[in-house]
């Protein structure tokens, strides 16, 4: 019989765990079922604590075990009755609220969730709701959240398979104008059982999660209760599982961080999680007051993308009693190694990293708790799901492994990779070698099993972790009568990681005019955050040997623009500064700057200020003097 462990350690630890087969783990088939575990267990213990302020004076309202349990139910028997079946869809446009967990777990014990992210634009919206066939959509109340619901009556007569809508909030009423008040609907259904007798299976489709980006063509991520089961165990394997763990949600639950990392994996181990608010981390409210809610809920774990914790540094934490507090976790993008010291230095928590995708169920793979931390480093993979780093030919098939501390491309496969996509079209090229999933992103797998992402092969931007399609800014961009050739990448940025800037080749005799390219843009694209925040002219794009655009080029053109304007925006007078960007073999990107200075006491002051400067950018750099 293999070792039992508890917590893991390093990659012997996981390769144990992998001795015993994931079916005889016994976990649980799905969340309803885990969930159903702890309201039999521990009913009285408080599940979900919500703020909708997010004030530290707010008093929360409240759900215990049991009570989720047996909103889950009603809520499962209440599609039932609406004909919703295991192969039907339930479309959530909900924001950080309570009721958002209860409609998806006890939702996929009826059907498919879809949650879906309610600021998308309502053409892009209408894309995902008619590619998952939504039967029902579950949408709030203005009071509660004003965004969605004027999009919801905006879009309702587009789609052709939508039988029911449901409002969260409001005024009560069992129908009306064809919206159903939820808190009615629900309070006739049984709570102690499901009235559909379903018995969920491992494989069965728990949820359709969008991707793909904000903008673009909408991909849906097919997720399976094995899936979320497993990252559920993988993760209590990784952290530390003990019920009286409480942690603070700001994610939303459309995006796995805030429905699988942040709410089933807790939910399934008997913890609390506090919703923060409906707008979760976008609320200024929220920022200010993340330490005195982390101090009065007792929270065991703070975590954020790497823009949240650039803004909880300036945030005062002087005479909070944060002593419950564990460790601080980061995922969504990649974290500047600065950003994570500076959280070490101001809270005294190690900061763990993860990597994950929306196609991976949540983490794939994460710092063990009670392992070795490499700043910089995502961790080690999760038991039961394989890594390897290769480079690919011309047809897009492996052409070889790479070595241990090699950049390449990393393939993921296992039982925590979706079942595909919801439309096959997109399942073209996204798998490898038959069951490798190629993540898109440029990785290094160093000797000790730990994964670390250098940069990206496919074209993606990643703006505060929303993916943003390139192409849509780019053919918006070829429309322009004076341009020849363009190129939307993401330009480094310390608060979300990457904004969309573009690169333009202009028609023999064409002027350029920045600003007024940016309004042409601005006037087509209405996704605020997919306009470029700068559009650069240059006088000969560079392009493959065989005439495709080589964006690697650019990116580092934009990263040197973007560092060397920095730099001599913040120095005085007689210091000279140099920025060079290059490739590097085992960072992927280094930056080096060279600061000279007639005076060496100020070049030494000028570097320590280029240091300050480039601290919150995800971009290894360097510093010298002269």
């Amino acid at each position: 019989m293999a070792k039992l462990i508890e917590n893991i350690r390093d990659l012997a630890d996981v390769e144990s765990i992998e001795k015993t087969s994931l079916s005889e783990q016994n976990l649980p088939n799905s969340g309803y079922d885990a969930i159903a575990r702890w309201a039999e267990k521990t009913p009285d213990k408080i599940a979900i604590y919500g703020l909708r302020t997010g004030t530290a004076d707010e008093v929360p309202s409240t759900l215990t075990y049991r009570e989720f349990f047996q909103q889950m139910n009603q809520f499962a028997n209440l599609m039932n009755s609406l004909g919703v079946g295991p192969e039907d869809t339930i479309s959530l446009l909900l924001p950080i609220i309570p009721e958002a967990h209860i409609c998806l777990w006890g939702g996929s014990a009826a059907g498919i969730v879809n949650p879906i992210n309610s600021f998308l634009e309502v053409d892009h919206l209408v894309g995902i709701l008619k590619s998952a066939r939504a039967k029902v959509i579950v949408g709030c109340h203005p009071s509660i959240s004003p965004d969605g619901w004027g999009k919801i009556e905006t879009i309702k007569d587009q789609l052709p398979d939508l039988k029911t809508i449901i409002q969260i909030g409001g005024e009560r009423r069992d129908f009306d104008g064809g919206v159903m008040n939820f808190e009615s609907a629900i309070a006739g259904q049984p709570n102690d059982r499901l009235l559909n007798g379903r018995k969920i299976h491992p494989d069965d489709i728990a949820a359709y999660f969008h991707t793909g980006g904000t903008t673009g063509v909408p991909k849906l991520a097919r997720h399976t209760h094995k899936g979320h089961m497993l990252h559920s165990f993988v993760l209590s394997k990784m952290l530390a599982p003990e019920a009286e763990n409480t942690s603070l949600v700001g994610v939303p639950l459309f995006h796995v961080g805030g429905a699988t990392c942040g709410g089933l994996y807790p939910l399934s181990y008997g913890q609390s999680v506090v919703m923060l608010h409906p707008d979760g981390f976008r609320s200024p409210i929220v920022i200010r007051d993340f330490y005195r809610n982390a101090e009065r809920f007792g929270a065991t774990s703070l975590g954020g993308v790497p823009a949240i914790w650039s803004a909880l540094l300036n945030i005062p934490s002087d005479g909070i009693d944060l002593g419950k507090v564990t460790y601080a976790m980061v995922g969504g993008a990649p974290l500047s190694v600065e950003v994570a010291k500076a959280v070490n230095d101001k809270l005294g928590l190690p900061m763990v990293e993860g990597w994950g995708m929306t196609e991976t169920h949540g983490f794939a793979a994460y710092t063990p708790l009670a392992g070795r931390h490499k700043v910089g480093s995502v961790g080690i993979r999760t038991p039961y799901t394989e890594m390897k780093i290769v480079e690919l030919d011309s047809a897009g098939g492996v052409s070889r492994e790479c070595n241990p501390d090699e950049i390449g491309v990393l393939l993921v496969r296992g039982p925590q990779i979706i079942a595909g996509y919801l439309d096959d079209r997109h399942n073209v090229g996204s798998w490898v070698n038959g069951d490798w999933l190629n993540t898109g992103d440029l990785a290094r797998i160093d000797e000790d099993g730990y994964l670390w992402i250098t940069g990206r092969a496919k074209d993606t931007i990643i703006r505060g972790g929303h993916n943003i399609d390139p192409a849509l800014i780019e053919d918006v961009l070829y429309a322009h009568e004076g341009i020849e050739l363009a190129a939307a990448i993401g330009r480094p940025d310390q608060r979300v990681g990457e904004i969309p800037v573009a690169f333009v080749q202009m028609k023999t005799g064409v002027e350029f005019n920045e600003d007024d390219l940016k309004d042409y843009v601005r006037d087509r694209i209405q996704e605020r955050a997919a306009n470029p925040a700068e559009i650069v002219a240059v006088e000969e794009m560079p392009l493959t040997g065989v005439g495709k655009i080589f964006k690697p080029a650019l990116r580092l053109d934009i990263t040197q623009r973007i560092f060397q304007r920095e730099l001599e925006a913040a120095v005085k007078s007689g210091v000279s500064i140099s920025v060079s960007v290059n490739n590097h073999k085992v960072y992927g990107t280094m930056a080096t700057i060279k600061v000279s200075a007639d005076d060496p006491e100020r070049a030494e002051a000028a570097a320590l200020l280029c240091e300050d400067r480039l601290a919150g950018y995800a971009v290894r750099f360097e510093v010298t003097t002269s």
